[in-house]
């Protein structure tokens, strides 16, 4: 099964997930596919804080920020494996930046990130997916912020569409969609 959870940054999103994917390892193996690469003090820190969130609960950490198919083969028994995988957002803006993905479009870009996680979500028991949700409107943004958002939400939608379920935090309520 392939679940996606969506909301705004610091939305509680991540401790929902590792709820949700606890319970559905029924006490199998799960792995945190962390995408984060920690930029500066508040990287670091946020990296400790979910460490200290998953500490006792039996996740093996993998990073891995980039092409997160290729943990396809690194994986020994992959079927059996239950994954979190932390966050979409994260992976999306360091595929965005990734020189080797300079010369796609953006709709090749979210094409190649969506192929990859499913491919993921194919491969092991279950995957739960952790990803931001933007307002694409902010007059703040920069160019490249807006950018990302905009690749950021096309990935999500695409998720949406792949995923047997989403969970998406929508005015303080946890909504559900999707097969069950």
């Amino acid at each position: 099964m392939i679940v996606l959870i969506l909301g705004t940054p610091d939305s509680g999103k991540s401790l929902k997930a590792e709820s949700l994917i606890t319970e559905m390892s029924e006490g199998g193996e799960i792995l945190y596919v962390a995408t984060m690469i920690p930029y500066g003090k508040e990287g670091e820190e946020r990296i400790a804080r979910h460490r200290k969130m998953r500490e006792g609960k039996g996740f093996i950490t993998i990073e891995c920020p980039t092409e997160v198919d290729r943990l396809i083969d690194d994986i020994d028994s992959l079927e059996e494996k239950n994954i979190l995988l932390e966050c979409m957002s994260n992976l999306v803006g360091n595929e965005m930046h990734s020189e080797s993905n300079n010369d796609l479009s953006q709709e090749e870009l979210s094409d190649r990130i969506i192929t990859e996680t499913m491919m993921l979500g194919e491969k092991s028991k279950n995957l739960v997916i952790v990803s931001n949700s933007f307002p694409e409107d902010d007059p703040l943004y920069d160019e490249d912020t807006r950018r990302y958002v905009k690749l950021v939400n096309k990935v999500n939608v695409l998720l949406k569409e792949k995923s047997d379920k989403t969970i998406e935090l929508t005015d303080g309520e946890w909504i559900i969609s999707g097969n069950l």
